[in-house]
């Protein structure tokens, strides 16, 4: 069985200028997973997400099997994103689905 996984983070309200470019390094290091992390089969991010959201950003995840999406949380180049989100963002939100 496949997993999903969406995560949405509110980035800081800082200065306009910084505030694009910390969105703009996020979409590339999340982006960047979808080859680095063996077990994504899909891998989406969206900046801003459509219409009435209530975040900055999103990314939307497909792992091959559920008993991957612990493979996928402790990968380091996902650590290294998270750490990012951790920095820069207000709020991040993690949702984990059967497929």
């Amino acid at each position: 069985t496949q997993s999903r996984s969406s995560a949405a983070s509110d980035v800081y309200k800082r200065q306009e200028e910084e505030r694009r470019a910390a969105a703009e390094t996020l979409v590339a290091r999340m982006t960047a997973l979808r080859d680095l992390v063996p077990c994504v089969e899909r891998l989406e991010v969206f900046q801003p997400p459509i219409g009435l959201s209530n975040c900055d950003l999103c990314m939307y995840t497909e792992i091959d099997k559920k008993e991957n999406l612990v493979v996928y949380r402790d990968h380091p180049e996902h650590q290294k994103v998270v750490k990012l989100i951790h920095q820069w963002c207000c709020d991040r939100r993690c949702t984990d689905m059967p497929m």
